[in-house]
């Protein structure tokens, strides 16, 4: 893009994506809201094993639905919000442990 003479370059970072690519391993075993919103429906349980995008839950942000999809594969730990529920940005919505633990 070229402004007033000079020339800018622009780099679009899509923040499902960002979120999901996180290089902490911690974070690898927690699904994140990507935006505030209010959970619509739950898939999993507790105590159930998934794979790696595993549909985990459906969210709604300003009439947007998104489904949160398991980051690797594992176990349901815990579900931090149920069908109702609104969360922040940056909200832990689920978090799994590795297999065998």
């Amino acid at each position: 893009m070229h402004i007033r003479g000079r020339t800018r370059i622009l780099h679009y970072r899509d923040p499902l994506r960002t979120l999901a690519c996180a290089n902490n391993e911690a974070d690898h075993l927690l699904a994140s809201a990507p935006m505030p919103g209010l959970v619509v429906t739950t898939s999993v349980s507790p105590g159930q094993p998934v794979s790696a995008g595993t549909a985990l839950m459906k969210i709604e942000s300003i009439k947007l639905e998104t489904i949160i999809r398991s980051p690797r594969d594992g176990v349901i730990d815990r579900i931090h919000f149920n069908g109702g529920e609104s969360f922040e940005r940056g909200a832990v919505l689920v978090t799994l442990s590795e297999e065998g633990r």
